[in-house]
């Protein structure tokens, strides 16, 4: 696939990851709003994030600094699934946050907390397949951007202009 096709593959899959995560966090952040208290912070990182996604594409359309965009958005899908990984665990779902309910801490295995959660969540999982195959696209795009701008350094700077 040529690079215009994995750019729009790309642009895709970060709008259905920014969609998900509005889907997911608007209500909730509405409503904290609404009570004037936050038991959650992930209302408001996921719209957050979902509109840096926005930006994210709009500056890669706008042909500005895209191998910075492509490895911010490997960052986040990262943060993402990570993040999914630790708020089920380690976390104890929002257990840290100083407003929220009282810690749950799972006595299985992490990994088996994490599938059982997976297996609860189908939203969740469409959103870890999405962020992780978005993650490799942007690495693929990365790469390919990084190969054109060394492919050029053999040429003067005159004729590169």
């Amino acid at each position: 696939m040529e690079r215009s096709g994995l750019r729009y593959v790309a642009g895709i899959l970060a709008l259905a990851v920014a969609a998900i995560h509005v889907y997911w966090g608007f209500p909730r952040l509405v409503l904290y709003l609404q009570a004037g208290r936050a038991p959650d912070p992930r209302p408001f990182l996921f719209v957050g994030s979902a509109v840096l996604i926005f930006l994210g594409i709009a500056r890669v359309l706008d042909g500005r600094n895209e191998r910075a965009i492509y490895l911010a958005g490997i960052a986040l899908m990262g943060t993402y699934i990570i993040g999914y990984g630790l708020w089920h665990t380690g976390l104890e779902h929002g257990g840290f946050w100083p407003w929220g309910p009282e810690p749950i801490s799972h006595s299985e295995p992490a990994w088996q907390v994490l599938l059982d959660h997976m297996r609860a969540d189908e939203l969740g999982v469409v959103s870890k397949i999405l962020e992780a195959t978005l993650a490799a696209v942007l690495a693929l795009l990365y790469r390919v951007a990084s190969d054109e701008t060394t492919a050029g350094d053999d040429i003067p700077a005159i004729i590169r202009e």
